[in-house]
């Protein structure tokens, strides 16, 4: 994951001016807010930062423009799946790769992945496939800087972020 690029010949470029370009900029270095930080349980690893994917969308939106960026799925591919007969439950593991890219044609393409537990072989199915390429998005918006998701791979700036809250 993470592979990144120059120009995605599907969209024609639109270059950003440089007062954009530098507002742009300025954002994308913000770390995240101990508010825009969530944790959940990592199981042995304790407590592990995140952040949901809709606020990593409403930011891009923000930082970027209604128009300014676009995702797209490259691939989902069903990595798993299981059915306990005694407790009916269905188990679907999903992979996606999507890339993010730019009015001005940079892109970042990365991987997601998501795995669903449920009685409903529909539902496992859905929830798994959508958890994979919400994953794979965030993962990719993550890979412009900070404000999108990088900052909650730095784990002293997230500690203090939680501790100043």
């Amino acid at each position: 994951g993470g592979g990144g690029g120059v120009v995605d010949l599907q969209h024609p470029a639109r270059p950003f001016d440089g007062a954009e370009q530098n507002r742009m900029q300025d954002q994308l270095r913000t770390n995240l807010t101990s508010d825009e930080i969530s944790t959940r349980s990592g199981g042995s690893a304790g407590q592990v930062a995140y952040v949901e994917g809709w606020r990593v969308i409403a930011k891009a939106q923000e930082i970027f423009g209604f128009d300014g960026w676009s995702s797209r799925i490259l691939q989902l591919q069903r990595e798993y799946e299981d059915h306990d007969s005694k407790n009916g439950r269905w188990t679907y593991s999903y992979s996606a790769t999507v890339r993010i890219s730019l009015r001005n044609g940079t892109f970042h393409d990365e991987v997601g992945s998501g795995c669903k537990v449920d009685k409903d072989r529909g539902k496992a199915i859905e929830n798994a496939r959508k958890e994979a390429v919400t994953d794979a998005m965030k993962r990719g918006l993550r890979l412009f800087g900070p404000a999108l998701g990088l900052s909650v791979y730095d784990k002293d700036y997230v500690t203090e972020a939680k501790r100043a809250k």
